[in-house]
């Protein structure tokens, strides 16, 4: 349906896109997904895979925190686990001074 005029001027505008002067400064390419070139990308990366591999070992430390939990989540119940902890310690502490076991 398109005449051969339009199809000429068609082609001939695509001849003027791919004809390039030596001269002229190439665009920058987007890199793939996963292959970041640059190296703030690069070290951000770096950052955020370490944090996830330690709140990964936080999960395996804190029980009954789901791998579904956010970070804030995560970080709210290591926080009430560490306390919660700590609580047990100072009560065991008071016992061992009142104990006439030993």
């Amino acid at each position: 349906q398109f005449s051969m005029s339009q199809a000429t001027i068609g082609m001939g505008s695509m001849e003027k896109l791919f004809n390039i002067p030596q001269d002229s400064v190439p665009c920058k390419i987007r890199a793939k997904r996963g292959c970041a070139t640059h190296p703030r990308s690069l070290a951000e990366r770096e950052r955020r895979t370490r944090i996830s591999g330690k709140l990964k070992k936080l999960q395996d430390l804190v029980p009954n925190m789901d791998k579904q939990t956010s970070y804030a989540d995560m970080l709210d119940l290591a926080v009430q686990h560490i306390k919660s902890l700590q609580n047990q310690v100072q009560k065991l502490n008071k016992e061992m001074e009142h104990c006439s076991c030993g």
